[in-house]
């Protein structure tokens, strides 16, 4: 009877310091497991309001980076990190994370409020700078001061005229309580890239900088804005007549001196208005961009289609594309076709 007793002691004595070891037990096999299960070497997630880090595991399988026969939370309170959060933002990562560095890496980060910043094609600096405060912590008061102080122009080589050219679309990953200053050095980086030997090459061959080309690609842009495959063609156009010692003549440019984007109707009284930005009345280009253009825009202009066309006119039609002309007696034939269609659709 004692045996059995000893025995029945001895079994509960293992069962219970199973109970109380094995957690510890699958707690350092997990620490050593790789759980994330995409094939790429990382790959990032977003998160867009707070969460506890308690509930990491379901964030990360939500966004199927992670193997559902694993769970973090045993690990994540061990480390005391469950009372912590992971603030909005964004997070990269590494493939060859083992469950322990990911915990790990992912506390380190939780307050980075890393977040992907758009510069978008837009109006001009005053809009931009709206745009950039809704995504970072910087108000749009700070940033449109920093963009119209003449020390800023200085510094990247710019004036006040075309440092709008300085701003090129694209998507950067920042720290959302970033800097005006951090911003604005990494938006050169952005530029300097941009502006590698190829493209500097272009713009050297049709005798443009770098800003000329960006304010030629500000008015192709607004000249068509729905069919992105008329931008070379367009392009080619302004080029001929820039060449040629031709007035650009460009309604976009005329629209931006009213100051009235919206004109549905370019009219003759209209084109009399007295701007340095009034292709019809000044030859060249306009002393700056008339709106921050795409980079495929950009390229558009150093890639241009090389043709014989002067003359543009907007094609009858609400499909926005061009009726293309090498000479003045084709582009009035093909002026009136529009006029005659705008009369009769009652624009005015």
């Amino acid at each position: 009877m004692k045996r059995i007793i000893k025995i029945f002691f001895s079994l509960v004595s293992v069962a219970i310091l199973l109970y109380f070891v094995k957690p510890y037990y699958d707690l350092y096999e997990l620490r050593s497991k790789r759980v994330l299960k995409f094939n790429s070497s990382s790959e990032t997630f977003k998160i867009s309001e707070e969460v506890p880090l308690s509930k990491l595991d379901s964030v990360l399988i939500t966004n199927d980076l992670m193997d559902s026969a694993y769970s973090l939370k045993s690990l994540i309170k061990f480390k005391n990190y469950d009372d912590d959060t992971l603030v909005a933002g964004k997070y990269t990562l590494q493939k060859i994370w083992s469950a322990n560095t990911l915990v790990n890496q992912i506390f380190l980060m939780r307050n980075q409020n890393i977040t992907d910043l758009h510069i978008p094609s837009c109006k001009n600096l005053k809009d931009l700078a709206i745009k950039i405060a809704e995504q970072t912590d910087l108000t749009s008061e700070v940033l449109i001061n920093k963009f119209n102080d003449p020390l800023t122009h200085q510094k990247y080589g710019f004036n006040s005229v075309i440092f709008s050219t300085f701003f090129l679309p694209t998507t950067l990953e920042i720290y959302k309580n970033t800097t005006a200053d951090n911003l604005l050095d990494l938006l050169a980086k952005n530029y300097k890239k941009f502006w590698n030997d190829s493209r500097l090459k272009k713009a050297n061959k049709l005798n443009l900088k770098p800003s000329e080309i960006t304010v030629l690609a500000s008015i192709v842009q607004l000249e068509q804005q729905s069919n992105f495959d008329e931008h070379t063609t367009i392009a080619g156009l302004y080029l001929n007549r820039l060449k040629l010692g031709m007035k650009l003549q460009a309604d976009p440019t005329v629209k931006y001196a009213l100051n009235n984007p919206r004109l549905k109707r370019v009219l003759n009284k209209h084109l009399k208005v007295d701007s340095p930005y009034n292709t019809y009345l000044h030859h060249g280009l306009p002393p700056g961009a008339i709106y921050i253009p795409e980079t495929s825009v950009i390229d558009a202009v150093l890639n241009y289609q090389e043709h014989d066309y002067l003359f543009m006119c907007a094609y009858p039609s609400y499909n926005a594309n061009h009726s293309f002309a090498i000479s003045y007696k084709d582009h009035l034939k093909n002026q009136k076709k529009y006029t005659d269609w705008l009369d009769k659709e009652g624009i005015r």
